[in-house]
């Protein structure tokens, strides 16, 4: 006879990848529309940044939804070799005004790459990128992370596991990684 108690299958894990996505940016000041009128004047030319994990993707996919245009997306993380050249293989032979170029990573590219990729693209309508540091374009928005709104989002996720856990600790463990703090509590949720 088993008596291990029954651990919920990766998709009914509240915090499954598919749970995560469902998951709003939380906006401190401002919103959306803010975000679309700081873009117009910075000339249609922005950047979303914030340290990992506090959320630079999930307000960039949300933006894009309001956007007109050809949307081409880049993505760039850690495990590119030569993410420059992957940003050009991603991009459409001739960029021009009716492209909208989103930059994932943009952090990826060092100075020489992020050079050549920006004169590449600066005949595009509109670009936006996200990044850790500031300084490749003008800031739309800068994505913090805190306590309270790991706390929030759990309770959106999973109610009852708020007395469980301590959030707290699951945060300062992460330095405040929301991501990280997601995958942590997926393992709990999964009897790990």
């Amino acid at each position: 006879m088993n008596l291990r108690p029954a651990v919920p299958r990766p998709a009914e894990n509240p915090f499954s990848s598919g749970c995560i996505d469902s998951l709003a940016y939380r906006f401190r000041d401002g919103g959306i529309d803010s975000i679309l009128k700081r873009l117009g004047r910075s000339r249609e030319r922005g950047a979303i940044v914030g340290p990992h994990g506090s959320g630079k993707t999930t307000l960039l996919e949300q933006l894009a939804d309001r956007l007109e245009g050809e949307i081409t997306w880049v993505r760039l993380n850690a495990d590119h070799v030569n993410p420059g050249e992957t940003a050009r293989r991603n991009l459409p032979e001739v960029v021009d005004q009716r492209h909208v170029i989103l930059i994932d990573g943009a952090e990826q590219l060092g100075r020489w790459s992020w050079g050549r990729l920006h004169r590449r693209i600066r005949y595009a309508g509109m670009i936006i990128i996200t990044s850790h540091h500031k300084g490749r374009l003008p800031t739309l928005c800068e994505c913090t992370t805190s306590p309270e709104l790991l706390k929030e989002l759990v309770s959106e996720l999973a109610p009852g596991l708020h007395g469980i856990v301590d959030l707290n600790a699951v945060f300062h463990r992460h330095a405040g990684n929301l991501r990280l703090c997601f995958r942590e509590l997926y393992d709990i949720c999964a009897g790990r």
